[in-house]
This record gives C-alpha cells, sequence and structure tokens, in this order.
C-alpha cells in the first residue's frame, strides 16, 4: 500500500475525474483509471455515496497515488480521524483493487456508523453513471 513516499488510494465517489472533489487529486498520481473493489454502494442523502464491505458487487473507482499529506487533506474531507474510531463519518481501511490484469492492496473509505440507516443501493457500483442517470430522470 505504501511505497516511494507513496500510498494507493481507491476513490468511488466525489473524488473520482468528474466528481465535485476531483481538485483533491488533481496534483496525484492515477495509477489505474478502471478498476473495482468488491461490496455495495449506497447513495445518501447528502450528494455523495457509501461504501460497505458486505454484498459482492463491483464498485467501480480509480487507483491514485497520494502523498501522506494528501491522504490527511483526504482524511479531513472524508471525516475520518484515526483516534476517533467510534465517531468517524468514514472508515479508512485497506481493501484489495481489481483490473482486469491484477490485483493490488489500497486504501479506501467506508461507511462509519452514522451511516446504519442508509440503505439505498446503487445498482451497478459506478457512482459517475448513477448521477447521470439520475440527471437524466431514469
Amino acid at each position: 500500500m505504501q511505497g516511494k513516499n507513496k500510498n494507493l488510494l481507491f476513490v468511488y465517489g466525489t473524488l473520482r475525474k468528474g466528481g465535485a472533489n476531483a481538485h483533491y487529486l488533481q496534483h496525484s498520481e492515477l495509477v489505474e483509471g478502471m478498476c473495482w473493489i468488491i461490496g455495495e454502494m449506497h447513495n445518501t442523502p447528502f450528494g455523495y455515496p457509501i461504501v460497505r464491505f458486505r454484498g459482492q458487487e463491483k464498485i467501480i473507482g480509480e487507483l491514485y497515488a497520494v502523498t501522506s499529506e494528501e491522504l490527511v487533506c483526504i482524511d479531513k474531507l472524508e471525516g475520518y480521524d484515526p483516534e476517533g474510531k467510534s465517531e468517524n463519518e468514514y472508515e479508512r481501511v485497506e481493501c484489495t483493487v481489481y483490473t482486469d490484469e491484477s490485483e493490488t492492496n489500497a486504501y479506501t473509505y467506508i461507511a462509519g456508523n452514522g451511516f446504519a440507516s442508509i440503505n439505498e443501493p446503487i445498482i451497478g457500483g459506478d457512482w459517475l453513471v448513477f448521477l447521470a442517470r439520475k440527471k437524466r430522470g431514469r
């Protein structure tokens, strides 16, 4: 997950290219533009998705190499504090990221305890496709 002072980070929602928070990764190295993890994705009423490690859906995203400083900034965006276990909006965890040719380990953010009541599945596991369909009224 860490090499050459970089951390691998899998993003699936607003941090993806075209997402509302993509600017957080504008100086980061895109390692893989089309990859996935396994779990389930849900829509929230707040304009961003959550992921849980249950279910067997492909969650589509991107893989970045980020510096420790960039990771700290993204931790703040995601409401993650390493010391705040039960208070965190998201938890930063290790996961397996898959491509058509390989797999690797990376960090990602999953739903914290505060999202327990959120249960609107995003079928297909692709936040940007979900937003485009929603915009078209489908």
